[in-house]
């Protein structure tokens, strides 16, 4: 079993505060807390995301912007995030991260936008007649094992349907 850690970053990478003198190009980008996000979960970690406000209380814009975008994407992939353990077997294979929700699915998230099919060279937990679905897409996605190798295709709705990061969940049929 691998132990509980936490990964603890500051939207600034200079302070863990409010510090006036970052420019905003510096600070994280969504694809960065969304990619550190699911790359710490899939590990079996936790990820403290500090901002800082400043000394009458706001919140600096772009940190504003980063958790609202944030937010947009767990809005739609949280599921694969909340309520979700590491996979035993590994957590990562190449872009690809895994997560478990016991006995309900198994999410893929691929932190590279995915071409027209995704393989995945691991030992997934599928059998024949459990579905495939992009979250946020909704629909069925065909799939194959071709020589041990899950080969998802992925249709072009699919692909745009997604940002930042793309979920794959597999449901037992």
């Amino acid at each position: 079993m691998v132990k509980k850690w936490e990964a603890s970053r500051g939207l600034d990478p200079r302070s863990y505060g409010w510090n006036r003198a970052t420019p905003d190009s510096m600070y994280m980008t969504a694809d960065e807390v969304i990619d550190t996000l699911v790359d710490t979960t899939s590990k079996n970690g936790n990820f403290l995301l500090d901002i800082g406000p400043r000394a009458d209380g706001s919140i600096p814009e772009i940190m504003r912007t980063r958790l609202l975008e944030t937010g947009e994407w767990l809005k739609t992939n949280g599921e694969a995030v909340y309520g979700t353990t590491y996979w035993s077997r590994m957590a990562a294979q190449g872009p690809l991260r895994f997560t478990v929700k016991q006995n309900e699915a198994f999410y893929i998230t691929s932190l590279e936008q995915p071409g027209d099919r995704v393989v995945v060279d691991a030992p997934v937990p599928i059998r024949a007649g459990d579905r495939i679905t992009m979250l946020g897409h909704g629909q069925s996605l065909r799939w194959t094992n071709q020589d041990g190798k899950l080969v998802i295709e992925v249709p072009e709705s699919a692909r745009t349907a997604g940002k930042w990061a793309w979920t794959f969940r597999i449901t037992p049929r």
